[in-house]
């Protein structure tokens, strides 16, 4: 059970951004119990693999497509755009591919040394 962490935290992840889209606009609240269905329903539409590497693929895929489609339909269109960026991101961060000093400088620009 160990190895399927990633999917987990793949899950964990959407998740938190599907929670702070509430942030956006007080209509996009969506509950945790609603993302659980789409996980479970995500991991039962999910082909078999004989590896566990190629599974863990398959689920991860799966579930964030399916997350993030059935989100994206309740979002307003100007919204969407900003949905699939947090989305892409968050994974991205997680992974180690944008460092937390580059999401430090998008989100607050240049910060200013300090000179002693």
């Amino acid at each position: 059970m160990a190895g399927y962490t990633s999917v987990a935290i793949r899950g964990s992840i959407i998740y938190f951004v599907v929670a702070d889209l509430a942030n956006v606009n007080d209509m996009y609240q969506n509950s945790l119990q609603y993302v659980k269905i789409l996980f479970n329903n995500a991991i039962d539409a999910t082909k078999p693999c004989e590896e566990l590497k190629g599974r863990l693929e398959l689920l991860e895929d799966s579930i964030t497509k399916l997350i993030y489609t059935n989100i994206a339909r309740g979002l307003f269109e100007k919204d969407k755009l900003l949905y699939s960026f947090l989305v892409a991101t968050a994974i991205r961060r997680n992974a180690g591919i944008i460092s937390p000093i580059s999401w430090n400088h998008l989100l607050r620009g240049p910060m200013p040394f300090s000179a002693q």
